[in-house]
């Protein structure tokens, strides 16, 4: 599914001295039929959280058994508590311009969306730090299982955290937090996690140097051109096209792990030698 907002990158994260995180808790996964039953935000200012916001929410439908073992929210907690066509105004008053963060922000933008809220807008600036979390520590590299039909991770392969969940990031880092699966701790837990991510000096060097190296060149998916050789299981092959300034385009093949930690062996190849094996295939 695609995102419905694009997010920062680390040196954006950088540069960013004011933020609000937020986070929401839903009766379930699908913004279309589920609802928000509790909205947290935190406003980080220096690097360090100065206000706080906290809302429960009545959503007018029974909140699953499932989902009150989770963040131990139940019926009667939420029975006199505004709807969410009354909370959202005083949440976006508290969010003002600022610039939001979330963990996996996609998903509670959609349920305010969802819900009416005129959040999220083109106007402002969007952190993930999940995303941000996958650049710059190493999770399990991913292998295709075909039982399944679906990538998972491997961990018998090298890598630092065994997932990006915020649970799991607080735990790399050793931040401490209060109840998890609560929108208020959740967002303040978040805060401290960007803040641990942009401090990581040597990790954000790495990530801008292979970000240098990336603009070095253009990538371009072109049509497949046929199969060439027997695809490695685990590996994803890749057909981009090339080029360097005043140099001629060419056309690369090369089998890729899917976090593109390590590359297969490939052939690059020139525009008339695409056309040469084009008429054989």
């Amino acid at each position: 599914m695609e995102k419905i907002v694009s997010t920062a990158s680390i040196k954006e994260a950088e540069n960013c001295s004011v933020f609000v995180v937020f986070d929401t808790e839903t009766t379930g996964l699908y913004p279309w039929s589920d609802k928000i039953i509790e909205i947290g935000a935190v406003r980080f200012r220096g690097g360090e959280p100065v206000e706080r916001f906290d809302m429960m929410v009545n959503p007018g439908i029974h909140i699953p058994q499932t989902i009150t073992d989770i963040t131990h929210i139940t019926d009667d907690m939420v029975a006199e508590a505004p709807m969410i066509q009354d909370a959202l105004p005083a949440f976006e008053e508290f969010v003002g311009d600022d610039t939001l963060v979330g963990h996996n922000i996609d998903f509670d933008l959609r349920f305010i969306k969802a819900a009416g809220s005129k959040l999220p807008d083109r106007n402002r600036l969007y952190i993930d730090t999940a995303e941000l979390s996958r650049q710059l520590v190493k999770g399990p590299d991913k292998v295709y299982d075909e039982a399944s039909g679906r990538w998972v991770n491997n961990y018998d392969s090298q890598y630092e955290v065994r997932g990006h969940n915020l649970g799991l990031m607080l735990e790399f880092y050793g931040i401490e937090h209060g109840e998890l699966h609560r929108a208020d701790e959740d967002a303040l837990a978040t805060g401290k996690l960007l803040m641990a991510l942009i401090g990581e000096k040597e990790r954000i060097r790495k990530a801008k140097r292979n970000s240098r190296m990336a603009k070095d060149f253009d990538f371009e998916i072109v049509e497949h051109i046929g199969v060439l050789a027997e695809k490695t299981k685990g590996w994803k092959r890749e057909i981009n096209r090339i080029s360097w300034s005043g140099a001629e385009p060419k056309i690369d093949i090369r089998d890729w792990s899917p976090d593109h930690s390590k590359m297969g062996k490939g052939i690059t190849l020139t525009a008339e030698e695409i056309e040469k094996l084009k008429e054989l295939l």
